[in-house]
């Protein structure tokens, strides 16, 4: 099975599936993406949503959920590279796309976790209160400016992190430059971090818009409902998704 040489793992313990994307220059070639989950976490995931009383039908991948959102509310310019940057609490997914279509992911274990711990050490709080302190909610006795620079501080290695994907990503046999990077992940929600990060890769970057092109109920909030988009972006994009979709 032509799979086997591409995944680390026996093909007996894992869920696979593929999305042809096109034919390639040489005849009789085609690119396609192949997506291999061990069962084990799948199953773990499964069995949290029936805990919950719901009825899972689509399992997706982060990058491909961020894709799936991209294409409802950003328009497609079949030349730009852009690549869409989810910085999670632990862990960073990248998807970058080359006229709405995924080239390159990555992902790194690093995320806004860095942010907490540092304030942590730093003023000997909780967890709880360095993520409010994060979020920027007032804690007694603590400056704000003074939460600020080291929370820069936490910034530079998630920047820099950031910085070496795109440099392994021009390495590749593409060897093209990203015109744009959208932020999305609790870390755009941290002060200033996406002005460093685009001054850092020298690329325009901006706060992701989960929304742009839907339609929101009235009976939510719509200030709310704008400051969680950049968290709601994975959300959306498999909320998005419907059974049977390829």
């Amino acid at each position: 099975f032509e799979a086997e040489q591409y995944v680390p793992f026996s093909i007996e313990d894992v869920n696979l599936d593929f999305q042809i994307l096109g034919p390639k220059e040489e005849p009789g070639q085609m690119d396609v993406i192949l997506v291999a989950v061990k069962k084990d976490t799948i199953n773990e995931y499964v069995n949290a949503v029936r805990e919950a009383g719901l009825n899972p039908i689509i399992v997706d991948v982060n990058h491909f959920a961020l894709e799936n959102m991209y294409e409802i509310n950003y328009e497609i310019e079949p030349i730009k590279n852009v690549a869409i940057v989810n910085i999670g609490a632990s862990t960073i997914n990248m998807n970058i796309l080359k006229g709405g279509i995924s080239v390159f992911t990555r992902d790194s274990a690093v995320g806004s976790n860095l942010h907490t711990e540092a304030l942590q050490r730093e003023f000997n709080l909780t967890y709880e209160n360095a993520e409010r302190l994060k979020r920027g909610e007032p804690i007694e006795n603590i400056p704000p400016e003074d939460a600020f620079s080291i929370m820069d501080l936490a910034s530079e290695e998630i920047i820099d992190d950031i910085s070496r994907s795109f440099e392994f990503y021009r390495s590749t046999e593409l060897h093209e430059d990203i015109n744009e990077v959208i932020v999305s992940g609790g870390c755009a929600l941290i002060k200033d971090f996406p002005k460093h990060l685009s001054e850092k890769v020298g690329i325009e970057t901006k706060v992701i818009e989960p929304f742009k092109n839907i339609k929101i109920s009235q009976k939510f909030d719509s200030s709310y409902m704008e400051e969680i988009a950049p968290i709601a972006a994975v959300a959306t994009g498999l909320a998005l998704r419907r059974q049977g979709d390829r």
